[in-house]
C-alpha cells in the first residue's frame, strides 16, 4: 500500500511540472488594446493600453501616422469629434481601440501642446549628443568646456600662425 501511494506521489512530481511548462509553452500570442478613456473631449488626449503576452516595442497607428517602437502604453491627441480608432500592432497581429471624441471638456486626460504657430514645445539642446564647442553652435556648458575650448583654439591659433604669416605676406607683395 505504502509503495504504491509513493509511487503514485512520484509520478505526479514528475508529471506536474511538465504539464504547467507545456502549457505556458503553447499559449497562443494575444494582443487586445484598452482605451483608458472611452470618452474623450476634443483637444485632450486619449490614453491607451496594450494588452499581450508579447514583449514589446509596438506600432502605433492613430489616423494617418504611425508611431513605430512605442511601448505599451500610449498617449495621443483627439482632434477630431466623432467615433476614433487607434491600433496597435505586434508582428502579423493587430488590435483596434475605439474612442468616442465630444466636443465638451473635462473628458480624458489634458493634452500640452498648442497647433497654433508661435506656441510650440521648448526643445532644449545638451550636449550629450550634439559637440559643445563654441564653433558648432552651442556654447560650452560649464568651467571644464570652456577651458578645453580655449585650449584648443589658442592651440589651432600656434599651430596655424606660420601659415597664415606666409599667406599674409604673399598677399599683400
Amino acid at each position: 500500500m505504502r509503495t504504491s501511494i509513493g509511487l503514485v506521489l512520484f509520478v505526479a512530481a514528475l508529471l506536474i511540472p511538465t504539464f504547467v511548462l507545456a502549457r505556458e509553452s503553447l499559449e497562443s500570442p494575444y494582443l487586445w488594446c484598452a482605451p483608458i478613456y472611452p470618452v474623450v473631449s476634443q483637444g485632450s488626449a486619449g490614453r491607451f493600453e496594450a494588452v499581450t503576452n508579447m514583449p514589446g516595442p509596438y506600432m502605433w497607428v492613430a489616423g494617418d501616422f504611425g508611431y513605430p517602437d512605442m511601448g505599451p502604453t500610449f498617449v495621443t491627441p483627439m482632434t477630431e469629434p466623432g467615433h476614433q480608432q487607434v491600433t496597435v500592432v505586434k508582428g502579423s497581429r493587430r488590435a483596434n481601440c475605439f474612442v468616442e471624441v465630444v466636443p465638451g471638456v473635462g473628458y480624458g486626460e489634458p493634452y500640452n501642446y498648442s497647433f497654433y504657430p508661435g506656441n510650440e514645445l521648448n526643445v532644449v539642446l545638451t550636449a550629450v549628443a550634439y559637440p559643445s564647442m563654441p564653433s558648432a553652435g552651442f556654447g560650452p556648458q560649464n568651467a571644464a568646456a570652456l577651458a578645453f575650448a580655449l585650449v584648443l583654439l589658442m592651440g589651432s591659433g600656434i599651430a596655424l600662425y606660420p601659415h597664415a604669416r606666409k599667406t599674409f605676406i604673399a598677399v599683400t607683395r
